[in-house]
């Protein structure tokens, strides 16, 4: 998820001539190490946008979308609300497979 993060506002970036590499994903031990990376990554996507404050966030026109690496096309908008929408979906995950071991146990 903090990959995915990351991903998500260098997408943007990269729309905007920026050339940047996504980070390498990494094992993250505990809980606190996830938190740690999990600020820093959110920190990354609120600087990345208080330095670009103007920037276009709804796009009609399909040739200026974003084309992701599955084959859609998203506005900064629609993008952003992706982010969001994978977090809750992980969450799901999380607690469905969290279930399915009580259920074992």
């Amino acid at each position: 998820m903090i990959n995915s993060g990351y991903g998500y506002t260098i997408y943007i970036e990269n729309s905007l001539g920026m050339n940047k590499i996504r980070p390498e994903k990494k094992l993250l031990n505990s809980v606190s190490e996830y938190s740690e990376h999990l600020i820093l990554m959110y920190e990354y996507c609120e600087n990345f946008f208080q330095l670009n404050s103007d920037i276009t966030l709804e796009e009609h026109d399909n040739s200026k979308k974003i084309k992701v690496n599955w084959g859609q096309q998203y506005d900064v908008e629609q993008l952003m609300e992706h982010a969001i929408v994978h977090i809750l979906r992980h969450r799901r995950q999380i607690e469905n497979f969290t279930r399915i071991l009580e259920c074992k146990s």
